[in-house]
């Protein structure tokens, strides 16, 4: 599943703007996953939007669950445990992140408390260059 994760992402940097309407092929991968894990990618898929910017520089991986598992309550994940990679440096957030009912679009994406995560972290957290 973790691989998955990895590979999403991927195709998103590669992507302009909303990949499930440009790429009918990750839009098909992603109706094969359970519902859960649908949500989880679509909303890694929204923090890799909403976190690059020209002026920043790309997020080329996102993962809302990649530090602790996020609570959902039906099309809502909530949770403090995201982190996301730019410029090779890797960064901490909470979210709150609604999809539509077929898990398919965010609906609304907050990140908030972006941190810096210090290299000296990188290898309790299983974080990677």
């Amino acid at each position: 599943m973790r691989r998955l994760a990895l590979i999403l992402p991927v195709l998103m940097a590669t992507l302009p703007g909303s990949a499930l309407a440009v790429d009918p092929g990750l839009a098909a991968s992603l109706k094969e996953l359970d519902a859960t894990t649908r949500l989880i990618q679509v909303c890694d898929i929204a923090v890799m939007d909403k976190t690059s910017s020209r002026k920043d520089g790309v997020t080329d991986r996102a993962f809302i669950d990649m530090l602790h598992r996020p609570e959902i309550n039906g099309d809502v994940a909530v949770g403090d445990g995201g982190a996301f990679r730019r410029k090779g440096e890797w960064y901490e957030f909470s979210y709150r992140c609604a999809v539509t009912p077929d898990h398919m679009q965010t609906t609304k994406l907050s990140v908030n408390g972006i941190r810096h995560v210090p290299h000296s972290e990188w290898e309790a957290k299983n974080f990677y260059p």
